[in-house]
């Protein structure tokens, strides 16, 4: 039996609904309140909004016994209340109190629902409501930091995601029916939105906290990156060179959840079988970090360079390289067999780790072949992990070679015995 079955026994159904009325209305209402003493001003509070709820449950009630439209023109009146109640004010205070009035009529639309015994719905408005109000302050100050060309950058992203995206063709097209723009596209927008979410992050939180959290940040958006930078930047400070190779180490850890969060959103029936393969890379690498991090308490700034939070160029060059690489592993395995899928893979992780994990994945999913899709995923990351090897040794301190040769070379051979015998 669900909980609101059981409490509507006890209670009744009208009690019931008069008791999450109220609930809700106090959330919403307290952090109203809160607003309204720090400003010194406003006129709904914790009293108010949880009469509003009310108000609006007791009248969704009562539309069993007069009409349906009477919920309708009961809101339209409430919100002409609103309306001419500001006729008296000035446009600074109208400015003010304009989302109060706005979370006053949503709350009384959250009655309505409770009404209807959309308990559940209702509750979880009513939770968003009261979490977009008290980030009023965090997002001021976000939106005060953002520059000209981040928000182009999402502006871009938006119009790509919901304008372009949902109006392409989903069906095979080319040859062999390897090309599917809707896919191309969703692909596109599903890995930008992941480099989008990792930049910013970086920026609000990571940039200032460190060489390790930002490393640990920066490896959402490329571990590549973050290894060219803290290379450089240890054979600026050799001193630190323990820390800032524990931060190359620690953003290629980040790379085996991010693969795992793209395998599970295009296959998630091939994480099983890439679930101990990345537990143990993972492990390996955070353990390193743990030993090199021991004992170490200096914290310079250590800020990298992030670039374009979307670069269209960039975007539309991975989709490119998700297309040819998709026509690589096709004529591969059709000319060299399974043995194409590796060297397409070798060369594919020269660049980027997430287009052959993409691929992989939507490959093993028709064939179900998921033991060799996990093998050439590897193979993927051990180019990758080559490539930011040889990075680390041109770029950085000697003892920066030193260690990052150790641990990769460690990751090295274990994924080529996994290739070879797993």
């Amino acid at each position: 039996m669900e909980t609101t079955t059981y409490l509507s026994e006890i209670m009744g159904s009208y009690m019931l609904g008069i008791v999450i009325s109220i609930g809700m209305g106090l959330i919403i209402g307290l952090e109203r309140e809160y607003d309204k003493l720090k400003k010194e001003e406003g006129f709904a509070g914790i009293r108010t909004f949880p009469i509003v709820t009310i108000l609006g449950f007791v009248i969704g009630s009562l539309s069993n016994s007069f009409s349906v439209w009477f919920p309708i023109a009961t809101l339209v009146a409430f919100i002409l209340f609103l309306g001419f109640r500001q006729f008296s004010k000035s446009n600074s205070t109208y400015s003010n109190e304009l989302t109060t009035d706005l979370a006053l009529i949503t709350t009384f639309v959250l009655g309505l629902m409770v009404s209807g015994e959309l308990y559940r719905e209702a509750v979880a408005t009513a939770v968003i409501i009261t979490t977009l109000l008290s980030l009023k302050t965090r997002f001021n100050s976000v939106v005060s930091n953002i520059t000209a060309e981040e928000l182009s950058a999402f502006i871009k992203f938006t119009i790509i995601a919901l304008l372009i995206l949902p109006f392409l063709p989903n069906k095979d097209l080319g040859p062999n029916s390897l090309l599917n723009p809707f896919e191309i596209g969703s692909v596109i927008v599903i890995v930008s939105f992941l480099n989008f979410i990792g930049y910013f992050l970086v920026k609000f939180v990571g940039s200032k906290k460190g060489i390790l959290l930002t490393a640990l940040l920066g490896g959402l958006i490329s571990s590549t990156a973050v290894a060219w930078s803290y290379a450089a930047k240890s054979k600026e400070f050799p001193e630190l060179s323990r820390k800032y190779s524990a931060g190359i180490i620690l953003a290629s850890a980040i790379m085996f959840p991010r693969l795992a969060l793209l395998i599970f959103i295009f296959n998630s029936a091939l994480i099983p079988s890439i679930a101990i393969p990345f537990a143990i890379l993972t492990f390996i690498c955070l353990g390193t970090v743990l030993v090199l991090v021991n004992n170490q308490t200096n914290t310079p700034d250590s800020n990298i360079k992030l670039g374009n939070p979307l670069n269209l160029v960039n975007a539309i060059g991975f989709g490119v390289i998700y297309i040819v690489i998709r026509f690589a592993i096709f004529y591969g395995k059709s000319y060299f067999g399974e043995d194409g899928l590796y060297y397409t893979a070798l060369i594919a992780g020269l660049a980027d780790t997430d287009a052959i994990t993409i691929s992989m994945a939507k490959l093993s999913q028709t064939s179900g072949n998921n033991s060799t899709a996990t093998a050439v995923i590897i193979t993927a990351i051990l180019s990758n992990t080559v490539v930011k090897l040889g990075i680390s040794l041109i770029n950085g301190s000697k003892e920066t070679r030193k260690l990052i040769s150790i641990c990769f070379g460690g990751i090295i051979i274990l994924g080529v015995l996994y290739v070879l015998f797993g």
